[in-house]
């Protein structure tokens, strides 16, 4: 950016830019289509964190335990996420699990396909296995990683999605790193700044979140 009239030039492009996206997205709404959607493709997952809420009784309201559910696989998962996203017509989609890396050969045809109609799709994962190659040419996939602080204390909860498979499987890709703040992390003074520190250094890292972990009623998880 090299004189002060090309900064307020290309400023007023991105406030134009994000003036339309607005006034676009609030069109669609009023025309009924919702703006978030959010789908567990499945309840599989190699991980056991303390605090997970997935296999709480309350998770489900009406519909029960989550042990009692099936999981749909292969086309019919396919099917019923397209038919939903078909009948409900979100701008945004969330894929959470469990570990949604479990369906990628499921999420090898669907990513393609929701880009194609247009929805942007977030993809919350551990990175516990390898994120597959091709999805780094999908412009409307946005890969958020779940880091449960600096290396001893996320390695102790989230194993065997440890950092060494994390910073292995996402080489290559552009990822939003995401931290939930436990007491196991507020114990030692400056400890979100390191964590911050350390991933804003990492080239495959576009954004860090941190949220505040809320426990279900009852939840009395130890490290949480």
């Amino acid at each position: 950016m090299g004189t002060t009239g090309e900064l307020r030039t290309w400023l007023k492009k991105r406030l134009v830019m994000r003036t339309a996206d607005v006034v676009r997205v609030w069109g669609s709404i009023l025309r009924g289509r919702r703006p978030f959607l959010s789908i567990e493709i499945t309840k599989q997952c190699p991980l056991r964190c303390p605090g997970c809420y997935a296999y709480e009784p309350e998770h489900l309201g009406d519909a029960g335990s989550l042990r009692q559910l099936a999981d749909l696989q292969g086309k019919a998962l396919i099917t019923g996420v397209l038919e939903v996203v078909e009948r409900l017509r979100p701008l945004h989609v969330s894929i959470v699990g469990g570990e949604p890396l479990v369906r990628y050969r499921e999420l090898d045809v669907l990513l393609p396909r929701l880009a194609a109609r247009g929805v942007e799709v977030q993809l919350v994962t551990s990175a516990v296995r390898p994120i597959p190659v091709a999805w780094k040419e999908l412009h409307n996939l946005h890969l958020a990683v779940s880091v449960d602080g600096l290396q001893p204390e996320h390695d102790r909860r989230r194993a065997p999605a440890t950092y060494d498979r994390i910073l292995n499987h996402i080489a290559g890709h552009r990822v939003r790193v995401h931290c939930t703040i436990t007491s196991q992390l507020l114990q030692r003074p400056g400890y979100l700044s390191e964590f911050a520190d350390f991933w804003s250094k990492r080239e495959e890292v576009q954004k860090i979140w941190f949220s505040i972990y809320t426990p279900q009623e009852g939840n009395r998880a130890r490290n949480a």
